[in-house]
């Protein structure tokens, strides 16, 4: 693992691709896991006035 890091630091082009690549996993994971709050919410809103309501 030591070696791995040594090898990226001393090749901060790898690094820096590396890196570029983390990020962008990173924000499609947080853009999805936006998405599915988004869409509980608003579900769970909509469930809260049916109840209120109708029952």
């Amino acid at each position: 693992m030591i070696g791995i890091i040594e090898f990226l630091v001393e090749n901060p082009i790898l690094l820096v691709a590396l890196l570029l690549i983390v990020a962008v996993f990173l924000f499609a994971v947080i853009k999805r896991l936006l998405k599915l709050l988004a869409i509980a919410t608003i579900a769970g809103v909509l469930y809260v006035l049916l109840v209120n309501y109708v029952g």
